[in-house]
């Protein structure tokens, strides 16, 4: 089983790695040792003004006696929130966060009348959080010795992203009181892939299907052929995707989802354009070109024997869906309507090569640049800032969270009245947004760095 590391994929997002060495000039290779600070940013430096997507924004005058991680920063452009250097041998330069550590995602909100608190959203399976008996709607008043306080926002995300442990207190809201319930100690550990949540949901006299994704892992396909073979085997006329927490993964496993909602995805269909600087250049490939670039186990001719024909899909989403998760929305749309409901997503319409240094061993330095900006077959992209809602829901707006898949739920219950036609698709309604403000975020687990699943 595969460790599930959540921190962007970009090289996933592209389907495919590619390990390229920059090749520096001979009178500079012979100034500095061979991976020395200075070798590895000369390295770092010549790569990214090949490759980069914002080459041309590198700046002319740099310092290479940095460490390479600070020298690799300096390279980037501000609207880059996602690249990243890592060192092979050295864990700490990996990015980590809440959910690869300890196996759950967490929101800080306040409610309208001043009490704060953080809001366990989601518990992976198979996790040091499920197995610490962390669940899905959780109130967490303290962490490490930490009150969960507007005021200390700040020092409760430090502390989290440095601790091995976590010390919480939960507690429950009772007449708008927050009532101690329980300690709970979580050690970091890795968590495990993901398994599928698919249910059949009765609507009216018809039939929905729902499946929830955690993310997009490389080899995925073969896992989706049974819940859809079930989805078509009950003639379902509705199809709830829920993405809210899906940050992405391999753009394959993406393809393969989409390939199975809809038979307007036939193989050499186009689907899918990257576009990147004068070296990059367009590439452009089809639904079986893109599901074949990833390391799946099945065919996809075997897969398309359990694809729907379905001419319209329902996306939950929210801030934490992103990169491949994206794709999913944004590629759909030249083929069937896609009605997305919940929150805008995270704004990841980049993809990345994986590059290291193949002809200095002594250089144990890797980057995930980004490189291509990606495309639909109708050149609609550029959602740096998210895709917005069709219809915008509130999660958090009825406390206490209801498990994921259940009818009760927020965001499933609005698809359904979406489904039903007593909700209109392009009303937009947030109501932390309005002036009788039911909460509002002030911090979420997950960062823009998380967002890229690095394959160890």
């Amino acid at each position: 089983m595969k460790k599930l590391m959540r921190w962007s994929l970009l090289c996933y997002t592209i389907l495919f790695t590619i390990l390229y060495s920059c090749r520096a000039d001979e009178d500079m290779l012979s100034t500095y040792p061979a991976g020395s600070s200075q070798q590895v940013n000369q390295w770092m430096l010549k790569t990214m003004q090949r490759y980069y997507l914002w080459a041309d924004q590198i700046p002319s005058q740099t310092n290479i006696d940095q460490n390479p991680k600070d020298y690799f920063k300096s390279l980037l452009t501000k609207e880059d929130q996602f690249s990243v250097a890592i060192k092979k041998d050295d864990p700490g330069t990996i990015p980590q966060s809440v959910r690869t550590l300890f196996g759950f995602d967490f929101s800080v909100i306040q409610q309208h009348n001043q009490l704060t608190f953080a809001l366990v959203k989601m518990v992976l399976e198979d996790s040091p959080a499920k197995r610490a008996g962390l669940q899905r709607g959780d109130i967490i008043t303290g962490i490490n010795e930490l009150n969960v306080s507007p005021e200390n926002v700040n020092k409760i995300m430090a502390a989290v992203s440095g601790s091995r442990t976590l010390l919480l207190k939960i507690a429950e809201l009772k007449d708008n009181q927050l009532v101690f319930k329980r300690s709970v100690e979580v050690q970091a550990m890795f968590s495990f892939n993901q398994p599928l949540l698919s249910k059949i949901l009765e609507v009216n006299n018809d039939k929905a299907g729902y499946l929830y994704l955690a993310d997009f892992q490389d080899g995925l396909a073969s896992s989706l052929v049974k819940p859809f073979q079930e989805f078509k085997g009950q003639n379902i006329r509705h199809l709830i995707l829920d993405l809210r927490y899906n940050g992405g993964g391999s753009v394959s496993s993406a393809a393969a989802l989409c390939a199975l909602i809809t038979d307007k995805l036939k193989s050499g269909t186009p689907f899918i354009v990257y576009k990147g600087n004068k070296n990059g250049g367009t590439v452009s490939h089809s639904i079986d070109q893109a599901f074949a670039n990833g390391n799946q186990n099945i065919s996809f001719d075997a897969l398309k024997a359990s694809a729907l024909s379905l001419s319209q899909v329902y996306i939950i989403t929210s801030a934490n869906t992103a990169s491949a998760a994206e794709v999913v929305i944004n590629n759909l749309k030249p083929y069937i309507k896609v009605t997305q409901i919940g929150d805008k997503t995270l704004g990841k319409d980049m993809a990345a090569f994986t590059l290291s240094d193949t002809e200095t061993p002594e250089n144990k330095w890797v980057i995930y640049p980004m490189v291509y900006k990606i495309f639909n077959i109708l050149d609609s992209g550029n959602y740096t800032s998210g895709i917005e809602p069709a219809l915008i829901a509130d999660e958090y707006a009825q406390l206490p969270l209801q498990p994921l898949g259940s009818k009760d739920e927020t965001l499933l219950a609005s698809a359904l009245l979406v489904i039903t036609g007593q909700a209109s698709s392009n009303l937009k309604t947030k109501s932390h947004n309005t002036k009788n403000m039911v909460f509002r975020i002030l911090a979420e687990s997950e960062k823009p760095e998380n967002f890229i699943k690095i394959p160890l």
